[in-house]
């Protein structure tokens, strides 16, 4: 709406600068014509009609298209009134800026109607120049520039629903890969519980008859459930429920041998190696190390064609690295090396799991081809005062 004001003023001020000059040039041209007061009623027509170009724009060009012949025939001639040509030049651009396609010719059709006529009544001899100049080519100004700020539009309001249309993506990504997590997390959850139930019911019964046994089990107790009370507090949503237990127990970076047996059944020939001394991990940082090669290696089988991939599993201070890379096609995109991920669910799935647990990961396409996802992982527990 402020534009839209901003719009009218101009357009007032345009006008008021036409009046004026168009009054000081009838009233002070020696070839004047007719009438004063009829060339200045001609002249304020002219101009008043340009208050509707931009929501009427036929307006001005009937208006000015009607006065300027008679003006030629019958007052002073728009040649020794030069505010009248450039009311029919305003006019004209108005009518290829802001009419659509058929009614812009129409308007066109119009402006070297006035033009001819003029012209032929002026001097016949010289028509071809001031119908291209001051018609047809502030007609074609206007047209170009529609042209432009329409597809400027079209362009901005595309790339908007794209960005939209990411953001959903990504938060259904999102949204679909924490529920995912809390089922996973149900599950740890539901078995750290019972352990500790079991361990009670047992502390309660020997703990008159064998008080230190009694007190390890309180120390187990205490573990499960800090264990458990830290995945808890990281998950954030609610826990839906989720699948069938997994038959062979629960998933961990130690089953990684297993996803690469699957892979290459599949097809992809995996290498794995281990790096440092295994350590015992945090519940969820140790799934979520599962998950990352998990989904590295089946987007390696989705977009890497004919390759060969290697996973590797490192035990570092106080963190967990895990590196899969491939030789293959892999997604298109710059050969700049590791990054910030972005794109598809997956990547973003992934990121969301990583960052749940404090942790960094990194994918992108290898300098010399292929694609490479690297994840840190802490493996101390990420919430203050919790034990791993």
């Amino acid at each position: 709406m402020s534009r839209l004001r901003d719009w009218r003023l101009l357009d007032r001020l345009l006008v008021g600068g036409l009046l004026v000059a168009g009054v000081i040039n009838v009233l002070a041209s020696p070839e004047r014509q007719g009438s004063p007061v009829l060339n200045v009623l001609v002249i304020t027509v002219m101009a008043l009609s340009l208050l509707w170009r931009r929501e009427q724009p036929l307006v001005p060009v009937v208006c000015i298209g009607i006065a300027l012949p008679i003006s030629a025939a019958t007052l002073t001639s728009p040649p020794y009134v030069f505010a009248s040509i450039a009311m029919m030049v305003t006019a004209a651009y108005s009518a290829g800026a802001h009419l659509e396609r058929r009614r812009s010719l129409a308007g066109l059709v119009l402006v070297v109607a006035a033009l001819t006529t003029t012209v032929l009544i002026f001097d016949p001899g010289d028509w071809a120049f001031p119908i291209a100049i001051f018609g047809i080519v502030p007609w074609l100004a206007g047209r170009t520039i529609r042209n432009q700020t329409v597809l400027a539009r079209e362009l901005a309001e595309k790339a908007e629903r794209a960005e939209h249309a990411r953001e959903e993506e990504e938060r259904r990504a999102i949204a679909s890969e924490r529920s995912r997590i809390a089922r996973e997390l149900h599950d740890v959850l539901a078995h750290n519980l019972s352990v500790m139930v079991v361990q009670a019911g047992a502390a309660r019964r020997i703990v008159e008859r064998r008080p230190d046994t009694a007190g390890e089990v309180a120390d187990l107790i205490e573990r499960t459930g800090r264990e458990a009370l830290a995945e808890l507090r990281q998950l954030f949503g609610p826990v839906r429920h989720g699948e069938g237990e997994d038959l062979h127990g629960p998933a961990g970076i130690d089953r990684v041998e297993e996803l690469a047996a699957r892979a290459r059944a599949a097809g992809l020939p995996v290498h794995v190696h281990v790096e440092g001394p295994r350590v015992k991990l945090p519940t969820g940082v140790d799934l979520t190390a599962y998950r990352v090669v998990q989904e590295a290696l089946t987007n390696t089988l989705k977009h890497a064609g004919r390759a060969q991939a290697s996973v590797l599993v490192s035990y570092e201070p106080n963190e967990i690295v895990v590196s899969i890379e491939d030789d293959g096609v892999g997604p298109a995109g710059p050969d700049d090396g590791l990054g910030d991920v972005g794109g598809g669910h997956g990547l973003v799935g992934m990121r969301e799991r990583v960052a749940l647990y404090g942790g960094m990961l990194q994918a992108g396409r290898r300098p010399g081809g292929g694609f490479a996802v690297r994840a840190r992982l802490p493996t101390r527990s990420a919430v203050p005062g919790v034990a791993a």
